[in-house]
């Protein structure tokens, strides 16, 4: 444990990663490496799909225009190019430190779409991969989130959380 780690958080519209590593004193500590924000999660459907500002689909008296299942469509498609692009990001940043375990956090409901798009090769680097959205959380709460050095890595795996 005394190896520094790649600590990914991660959500639909934000990517954080940092170097944990252990001061000589035995705490550890974050040093960010790399913010990145998603513009594409921020943005309406309805504000991407008008055809005059704050209108969509056609006159009030016509039956031609886009319909409701549309942007439901499109909300859809938007995800899945999100959770693309944070997976090759997550892939150029293992790719660059490769000589670093990683520890992955994202929301359950992306957790494992962001793996699925991983390549078959890196998926072991992952050290340890938590189910939660950690991405806004600040580092105290990131450090008691994941593995303390004194609790082994085996244990935290099989239980999901410090004992």
């Amino acid at each position: 444990m005394k190896t520094p780690k790649l600590l990914i958080v991660t959500d639909l519209g934000l990517l954080r990663a940092y170097r944990r590593e252990l001061t000589p004193m035995g705490t550890p500590r974050l040093e960010l490496l790399e913010e990145t924000r998603f513009e594409d999660a921020h943005v309406r459907v309805k504000d991407k799909v008008t055809d005059f500002a704050g209108r969509r689909g056609a006159s009030a008296g016509s039956h031609v225009g886009t319909t409701l299942a549309d942007s439901h469509n499109l909300e859809l498609e938007i995800r899945r190019r999100l959770i693309r692009k944070i997976a090759a990001q997550i892939k150029s940043l293992i790719q660059r430190t490769n000589d670093l375990g990683v520890w992955l956090a994202a929301p359950k409901e992306i957790n494992h779409l962001i793996l699925d798009e991983l390549p078959q090769s890196l998926r072991p680097r992952i050290e340890v991969n938590l189910a939660r959205d950690l991405a806004k959380a600040d580092k105290c709460e990131l450090l008691k989130s994941f593995p303390r050095p004194e609790v082994e890595l085996k244990e935290f795996q099989i239980s999901g959380s410090r004992a």
